[in-house]
């Protein structure tokens, strides 16, 4: 029987000011369907999302939380996507969770709020233009990142369970001393990740790095 390997690598950064980030990671949004940000984090928490490519990025507060993650760490209203020239059929992002003061959220929430209103019709306006844009200009592929590893023994391990579930020619191994990096990819779309996605998390292989290039 295939043993399970739980791998979760969250990264934690800790400050002693009123502002900093205590969980941040790298993944997929997707567009809300009732205009509310839920992610798997409390209702009212505070967030800033980056687009990783451009680096337009916007602190806001959740709505809801989900029941369960999945293939996307975060679900956001079309405004927010124009607001941080998200490309919809690749909408790359950091998230961070920030600490802040009552007044700041507050703040942030109502203006937030009033900027939505005026996003989201001008976001009415441009969908078409910017899904015609979107179709000539996607060329960029993602790839799930292993490591780097500091013994050659773990990264064999975990390359052995990969072959066994992963199409192997999707998988690449980057050994190097005390630096044991295994990577899947090229995937060509939202579509291969969500399936890969899938069947790394029934072995509990969910802790790795994405890039897209």
């Amino acid at each position: 029987m295939l043993r399970r390997i739980i791998v979760v690598l969250p990264i934690f950064f800790f400050s002693c000011t009123s502002n900093y980030t205590v969980y941040e990671k790298k993944g997929f949004a997707k567009v809300s369907n009732n205009n509310k940000i839920i992610s798997t984090f409390p209702k009212g928490t505070l967030l800033r999302i980056t687009n990783v490519k451009t680096k337009d990025s916007v602190v806001l507060s959740t709505s809801g939380k989900s029941k369960k993650s999945g293939s996307r760490i975060i679900t956001l209203p079309i405004a927010v996507f124009e607001e941080l020239n998200l490309k919809k059929n690749l909408p790359f992002i950091h998230l961070q969770t920030l600490r802040k003061n009552k007044i700041f959220i507050a703040k942030k929430a109502k203006t937030f709020d009033e900027e939505k209103k005026v996003s989201k019709k001008v976001a009415l306006e441009t969908i078409g233009v910017s899904s015609l844009k979107e179709k000539k200009i996607m060329n960029d592929k993602i790839y799930l990142i292993f490591g780097p590893f500091y013994y050659e023994s773990f990264a064999k391990q975990i390359y052995k369970v990969l072959n066994k579930k992963i199409d192997k020619s999707l998988i690449f191994k980057d050994y190097k001393v005390k630096n044991y990096t295994i990577s899947i990819g090229p995937l060509n779309n939202l579509k291969e990740y969500d399936k890969i996605y899938l069947k790394l998390g029934k072995i509990g292989l969910i802790g790795f790095d994405i890039k897209v290039q």
